[in-house]
């Protein structure tokens, strides 16, 4: 039986073998037998209009057929050879590497770079830069910047007592060491942004409750100048403790009635986008719905009770945290103004007090809003602020230019108040359209960061791939009108998210632009988060 059984497994396999499947490659094209060397061209970099030879081999037989593309641009092909390809730099060419297209076949070419007037800084020395986002940089009053984010390092600065969400570094990028923050926010906190106080101190705010050994806040902490948290000593109810004066031990009465915690007593029940102090006012904006402080004569030290207010999309606190009802604020009803039917993205604060605020909202404190606003400096809206119809999309950025007295916003929006636009737009400082700017399209993407220059220029980001025609991934460079800086824009791709960008300049005095965010990549180099981009005259 058991020789019948394998007789038929055996006849079974062989009536299977019979079977013939087709060839999964039938049909595909045959190789072309084209290969760059991994040489680089010569020269190995090279401005526009310049020529170009790569090492390659099995072309000829196809020069009549060859296009070649400089990082998206196709380029003059002047000469090929059984050996060499011999190219034109294109007028908008960018670096990075090329390659060949033959009918529907790409072939990969080395690295090229393209000269220009915008280059990778590498006189910024933040080496391998943070293991994590980048929410802000701000500059402070001692001429370096500080960072917050969620990162533990910062060019390998940190390892074995994490840096958690904070950093400071000197202007040209060395990590500054004598900052020490007592692993801040802690393993699982992080800081999206942080206001310097006219004495050199700092509030932060971000998600996270406890700030170096100080647990129970409220995603707000006031931080000294070494960077450790501020603390004070508060009196509370002391907890039951029976006493006995015949056991030889000292009396903790006293000790009990006292704690030391943070003395900043404020703070949201979620965390802020981002803070600004002005005057002695801590101002937040973000989707916070509850202000917390924490009463302490009602409390004991390990069962804290806590004031609860509702406020809604804007708050002030003063610098001990308490929550400032002149701003923002509905006295009768004590609570919050009720702020936006949607989000605010970014805002400006400016040097009078008032608050530009853009995002994605209809209506803001009952009045209707296209995605922008202005509140005055007691945080109500400000009527005299002549954006009208607003953005028809959503706003991601905003930032304002204290030389030129212009706003710039980006955005998924095309037209501004009944002006045709782009997704990006230079504003008066009332709110109204500026004249005499306008950018071309962006394709498959949008432009969610940029920032006029003091010269005017302005640099964009994004998640485009071009701009206009050109091929131009993740940042662009215009002159003051808007028109493409052809000779600007010799950069490679961006690769990540930029969450800002301040103007500086490099250690050579040249303006230059701090880049951040979240950016594995520039320019073909790995960058960290962070680079400084240098434009020469």
């Amino acid at each position: 039986m058991f020789i019948t059984l394998a007789a038929g497994l055996v006849a079974g396999c062989q009536k299977d073998n019979d079977k013939f499947f087709p060839d999964p490659y039938a049909g595909g094209k045959p190789q072309l037998g084209v290969k760059f060397s991994e040489a680089l061209p010569s020269p190995v970099s090279g401005g526009p209009g310049e020529k170009i030879t790569y090492k390659v081999k099995g072309l000829l037989a196809y020069k009549d057929s060859i296009h070649f593309f400089q990082n998206g641009e196709e380029a003059v092909i002047s000469n090929v050879t059984d050996s060499t390809l011999t190219i034109t730099v294109p007028a908008s060419a960018s670096s990075g590497t090329g390659w060949i297209a033959i009918g529907a076949q790409v072939f990969p070419a080395p690295l090229f770079r393209v000269n220009g007037k915008a280059k990778l800084d590498n006189t910024f020395k933040s080496g391998s830069g943070t293991d994590g986002i980048i929410y802000q940089i701000i500059p402070t009053s001692d001429n370096r910047f500080l960072l917050t984010g969620d990162f533990r390092l910062y060019n390998s600065n940190g390892q074995g007592n994490w840096l958690n969400g904070i950093a400071k570094i000197e202007k040209h990028g060395q990590y500054v060491a004598d900052m020490s923050t007592d692993s801040a926010a802690g393993r699982y906190g992080s800081i999206y942004s942080a206001a310097e106080m006219q004495d050199g101190r700092f509030i932060v705010a971000g998600p996270f409750n406890s700030y170096g050994y100080k647990k129970g806040l409220f995603n707000f902490a006031r931080i000294n100048i070494s960077g450790k948290i501020d603390t004070t000593v508060q009196t509370v109810i002391p907890e039951e403790y029976n006493y006995d004066p015949d056991a030889g031990l000292p009396d903790m009465t006293e000790a009990l009635s006292k704690d030391t915690v943070s003395s900043f007593n404020g703070g949201t029940s979620s965390s802020p986008s981002r803070i600004f102090e002005h005057n002695g006012r801590v101002i937040a904006f973000g989707s916070m719905s509850l202000y917390q402080q924490v009463y302490y004569k009602s409390s004991t030290r390990n069962a804290k009770v806590t004031d609860i207010r509702k406020i809604h999309t804007v708050i002030a606190m003063d610098l001990e945290g308490n929550l400032d009802s002149t701003y923002h604020y509905d006295l009768t009803n004590h609570e919050g103004l009720p702020g936006a039917d949607g989000y605010v993205s970014d805002a400006v604060l400016m040097d009078d007090g008032k608050l530009v605020l853009a995002g994605k909202y209809l209506r803001f404190d009952g009045v209707a809003a296209g995605n922008i606003i202005r509140l005055d400096a007691n945080g109500q809206v400000d009527n005299t602020f002549k954006a009208g119809a607003g953005a028809n999309g959503d706003i991601h950025s905003i930032t304002f230019n204290k030389t030129t007295r212009k706003f710039l916003i980006t955005g998924k929006f095309t037209s501004f108040n009944g002006q045709a636009c782009n997704g990006v737009l230079l504003l008066n400082e009332d709110g109204s359209p500026a004249t005499n700017f306008q950018t071309e399209v962006f394709v498959n993407g949008y432009p969610s960061n940029a920032l006029q220059l003091k010269s005017g220029m302005v640099v964009i980001t994004g998640s485009f791939e071009k701009y206009g025609t050109r091929s131009k991934r993740g940042l662009v460079i215009l002159n003051a009108d808007g028109s493409y800086a052809t000779a600007y824009n010799n950069t490679g791709d961006l690769n990540g998210g930029v969450l800002g960008m301040l103007e500086t300049t490099s250690a050579e005095g040249e303006t230059a632009v701090l880049i951040y965010g979240f950016i594995p990549s520039f320019d073909n180099t790995t960058v960290g988060n962070l680079f400084r981009l240098v434009l020469a005259k």
